[in-house]
């Protein structure tokens, strides 16, 4: 690792006491460190997290400390709060922050740059007006027809985002607008979802950061094709298109107006585009002041992040404790459980989020990586997981640290369903911690010791979930910074779509499968196919 000495030394030495703790048991912790849990717990931006469930201890902090300040973390978010240059391989400011200020930030592109937080009001004001006049009935289809329904045709970060946020916050919809998602080139995943919608009723958003995705292009193209289909002419598409880019010119060559393409700049990154116009869906379905309630929920969890000291801040504690269980179990995982059906989709989001960015194999300056970076992150909703995967969680030999998240119900149904919600969550984080060691059938023994998280959140509101977001997304910068590599590109997601071209040719018979240099196993997967 070509890197200055001193935080080469800080990560060897917190790895290798990482391993050393691996076999420490965490209630001896709690008898051995009576301040174990105000110093390992926080209630920040309206959540409450408890971290002391880890193999951790206390007397460990200060090879975080000598980490966190060799690794030069708190100057690197500082430059991603300035909007500077922090992402090196592809010459980028990283300041989706900058989106969820409020109002007046006057913010710009480091210091002396350019100014953005006008373009960005502007564009925030434009999403309210539109939605407004969507849901209330003022703006309408080509025919006179009422918009009822709203079908986003992105993919990755242009889908994952708005599709969690419209789940998470389905409660708060009012009904008028229905979003739908679609994502995957599979033809099936349109048939199924046109074939609940009117065209007359429908709006569709594009939604593509560089106008040049190709899933999204042909998706875009169908659903534009079925809107002719239903009758709506060409010069009437303006009244069903919407375009959401960082490419403009690319949205008005597709037959997009200019009044109905809500942009934002290339220093959004896909995986942390939710809080610009990529959230229009949101917008629509919950209504603009609940998405403004989202961004502000995220802008004081900014806030924390930003300011509080490293060992009173939860996305810092989070990723130091992420790289500590990679080290210290031995595991490449990461189990994010959500005790809400609202939040189902939140594992498929932070997958994106976390191993699309820390998903790397070299440091910044290119050197490779002595560990991997990014633990696999998996999750299903609670308690349906009870019945699948936590056989695992509790008495595999592997063990996998676990994220509950937990919501205060604010109120208990006749069946009590919502207490034994909350009652399993927490059942299951003491059941991982206790066990159940002195069985004598060892069918039956439960080894306990098993590390977790409990993230609450006293309401799942637009305001706490925009908090929760963006601990998550704090957490995954601040890990790649501590491991020394760049969070913020995605190299790894275009060599598959560059072979893809050459093997659509070969299917579609443009290409000669005689003539193009396959290995075995690819060439005689094409003579299947061709048979």
């Amino acid at each position: 690792m070509r890197t200055e000495p001193n935080y080469a030394r800080a990560l060897t030495t917190f790895r290798e006491q990482a391993r050393l703790s691996g076999e420490l048991r965490i209630l001896d912790l709690y008898e051995a460190e009576p301040d174990r849990m105000s110093r390992m717990s926080l209630h920040v931006a309206g959540l409450y997290l408890d971290l002391s469930r880890h193999r951790v201890p206390l007397q460990a902090m200060p090879e975080w400390e000598r980490l966190v300040q060799t690794s030069r973390l708190t100057d690197k978010r500082d430059a991603m709060f300035a909007g500077q240059v922090i992402n090196e391989t592809e010459s980028r400011s990283v300041f989706h922050v900058a989106l969820r200020a409020p109002d007046g930030a006057h913010l710009s592109l480091g210091p002396g740059g350019e100014a953005v937080s006008a373009e960005i009001e502007h564009t925030r004001a434009r999403m309210r007006d539109y939605a407004v006049q969507i849901r209330r009935g003022d703006r309408r289809g080509a025919r006179g027809q009422r918009i009822r329904h709203v079908v986003n045709v992105g993919i990755g970060g242009s889908q994952l985002g708005p599709l969690l946020a419209c789940d998470a916050l389905d409660a708060f919809a009012d009904g008028s607008v229905q979003a739908h998602f679609l994502a995957n080139i599979d033809p099936e995943s349109w048939r199924r979802i046109s074939a609940r919608l009117d065209p007359d009723e429908t709006i569709a958003i594009i939604a593509s950061k560089s106008w040049r995705t190709v899933e999204t292009a042909r998706n875009a193209q169908a659903v534009r094709a079925w809107f002719q289909s239903g009758g709506i002419a060409d010069h009437e598409m303006q009244d069903h298109l919407v375009g959401v880019t960082a490419n403009p010119e690319g949205a008005m060559a597709f037959g997009l107006s200019d009044n109905t393409i809500f942009p934002f700049r290339d220093w959004v990154g896909g995986r942390y585009s939710l809080w610009s116009a990529i959230g229009l869906p949101v917008a629509l379905v919950i209504g603009p002041q609940g998405f403004d309630q989202m961004l502000a929920g995220a802008h004081a969890m900014d806030r924390h992040f930003r300011e509080a000291p490293w060992h009173r801040n939860a996305p810092i504690l989070m990723a130091l404790l992420s790289m500590w269980n990679a080290d210290a179990l031995g595991s490449q995982t990461e189990a994010v459980i959500p005790y809400a059906q609202a939040l189902a989709r939140l594992p498929a989001y932070l997958q994106q989020l976390q191993m699309e960015s820390n998903g790397k194999r070299v440091h910044r300056d290119g050197s490779p990586l002595e560990a991997p970076a990014s633990p696999v992150i998996w999750g299903e909703p609670g308690t349906d997981a009870q019945h699948s995967f936590f056989q695992s969680l509790h008495q595999s030999p592997q063990v996998q640290p676990v994220d509950f998240i937990l919501v205060k119900p604010e109120s208990w149904d006749p069946q009590e369903r919502a207490l034994g919600l909350l009652a399993n969550g927490i059942a299951q984080a003491e059941a991982l911690l206790h066990g159940q060691p002195d069985v004598d059938d060892p069918h039956k023994r439960y080894p306990g010791n098993r590390p977790s998280t409990t993230i609450l959140l006293p309401r799942l509101d637009p305001w706490h979930f925009g908090a929760l977001i963006s601990l998550y997304e704090h957490k995954t910068a601040a890990q790649g910074w501590l491991l020394d590599i760049n969070s913020f590109d995605q190299w790894g997601v275009e060599l598959g779509k560059k072979i893809a071209t050459k093997h659509e040719a070969l299917l579609g018979g443009a290409s000669d499968p005689m003539k193009v240099a396959l290995d075995p196993s690819i060439a005689a997967l094409h003579r299947e196919l061709s048979a």
